[in-house]
């Protein structure tokens, strides 16, 4: 399959006639899957049944068109050789022709009009995504230089983009990025039903800028991507996106099935947008942070070590001592000192001075805080779709009175920030600030996938 292979025997000759990806392009790369381990044996994969063989076809993220909602490091997709022809030439030369089929749905699945199944290792796609990723090195950069990594933000699709698919969003939390979605993305693609059923999309974000202007920046970029693929044809599935988030992720995830009304805005200022015209220019891009509804094409929400409460660990010394290290991006600091200049330091309101004095520019450390005005607030706001909550513990794993679940705590977010009274469910799972990670809490959020679209109900077995 190589251009340059050289064969030990000049009587057999083998074609390869490969597949060009959903977006028309061609692969420059072929690996075979079996060549990629699972990072950890838990998740080794399963040999499948079907005909063929699975490889793993790759090429150059182009930056432009589809591509800038995949990976920058690259387009990796699955594919399924099987044989064509074989045919003798006047030489008496054997030789085979192969057929490269792309992978990613299930009317693809197929052969032939027969059943004759094709072999779809949708995992090894990723995991050759996961050699090569580099978001890692984005995680401190993200936090304490955003600037840096501000171009980066954006939802990426480690899957096909496709029209016919439920999309699964995932949201990582402070100083983290994609990559801790390891065990989640190859569970998924390791399940014959999920795998056909969900395309699956990570949201990366640089962490230092407060959650509130990131929520702001990934709600637009989710519109924009979720109207492109409607307007290709978009079906219902489309409208059903479940989107799990972990920690400040969660936080994120809540702004897209809340409706804010002025609430948020009331927290922070003394006068109404319809009122502030002398500062159009700035409130145009303001008003979205503070005042935003819920998306209609979210089916449910499922929080991971989400702070809703704030967390203690926000006000101690250490966070103040890295809050000093943190360094935002120019375009948000200079639209909040532009605003806050025009509005008039008298126009914040005093719960909000702390936090918008001296050019108004807060970091994501302080938003955390159990004090700040706007996260209590956003506390208070009724969800507009069904939620599931993961509680981490590094102790107890159950409790009965407000006494022994105060005591429950995952290192970082306390019970009663974690804890949400509205969730459909609520489990709570061994965890130091990882859930993403336990065995138990994948479990629940595998049994959450596998329920019908707009269907909330208790799945498995609680853990109170």
């Amino acid at each position: 399959m190589l251009p340059k292979q050289k064969y030990r025997h000049p009587a057999l000759r083998i074609v390869l006639e490969p597949p060009v990806d959903e977006t028309g392009l061609p692969f420059e790369d072929f690996v075979l899957a079996s060549d990629f381990q699972a990072i950890k044996s838990h998740h080794q994969k399963i040999k499948g049944t079907g005909l063929g063989v699975s490889l793993v076809g790759a090429r150059e993220n182009t930056g432009t068109g589809w591509d800038k909602n995949y990976p920058p490091e690259g387009i990796f997709r699955s594919v399924t050789v099987t044989l064509k022809e074989l045919r003798f030439t006047k030489e008496m030369q054997i030789q085979l022709t192969l057929q490269g089929h792309l992978m990613q749905s299930a009317a693809q699945l197929q052969l032939t009009s027969a059943s004759y199944p094709l072999l779809y290792d949708a995992a090894s796609s990723y995991l050759w995504l996961m050699q090569q990723a580099k978001l890692v090195d984005l995680e401190l950069p993200g936090l304490f230089n955003a600037e840096l990594a501000d171009n980066k933000l954006g939802i990426y699709s480690v899957t096909p983009l496709q029209n016919d698919k439920q999309p699964l969003l995932m949201i990582h939390g402070l100083n983290s990025s994609p990559l801790i979605w390891y065990e989640l993305t190859m569970a998924v693609l390791l399940d014959e039903e999920l795998k056909q059923r969900y395309q699956v999309w990570h949201a990366y974000y640089p962490s230092g800028p407060p959650p509130f202007y990131n929520s702001m920046r990934i709600r637009k970029k989710l519109d924009e991507l979720h109207a492109v693929l409607k307007a290709n044809g978009g079906t219902t599935e489309l409208d059903q996106l479940l989107v799990v988030g972990h920690s400040m992720g969660g936080i994120i995830s809540k702004t897209l099935i809340q409706n804010t009304g002025y609430m948020l805005w009331d927290l922070s200022f003394t006068e109404r947008p319809e009122q502030l015209g002398y500062a159009q220019q700035e409130l145009d891009k303001v008003q979205d942070i503070f005042i935003f509804n819920a998306r209609p094409y979210i089916d449910k929400v499922v929080f991971l070590d989400t702070p809703h409460g704030g967390s203690e660990s926000s006000e101690s010394i250490l966070a103040k001592m890295a809050g000093w290290f943190i360094n935002l991006p120019k375009n948000f600091t200079a639209l909040m000192s532009n605003f806050i200049q025009k509005l008039g330091p008298d126009k914040v309101t005093l719960p909000m001075r702390e936090y918008l004095s001296g050019g108004g520019s807060p970091h994501s450390v302080q938003v955390l805080s159990p004090r700040h005005p706007l996260l209590q607030g956003l506390n208070k706001l009724d969800y507009q779709r069904p939620v599931y909550s993961i509680v981490g513990s590094d102790g107890a794993l159950s409790c009965k009175d407000e006494k022994s679940c105060s005591q429950i705590t995952d290192g970082v977010v306390p019970f009663f920030s974690a804890h949400q009274a509205k969730a459909v469910q609520e489990i709570i799972v061994p965890s130091r600030h990882n859930s993403y990670q336990s065995p138990q809490a994948l479990e629940f959020l595998l049994q959450v996938l596998r329920q019908p679209a707009g269907e909330a109900k208790i799945v498995g077995k609680t853990i109170e």
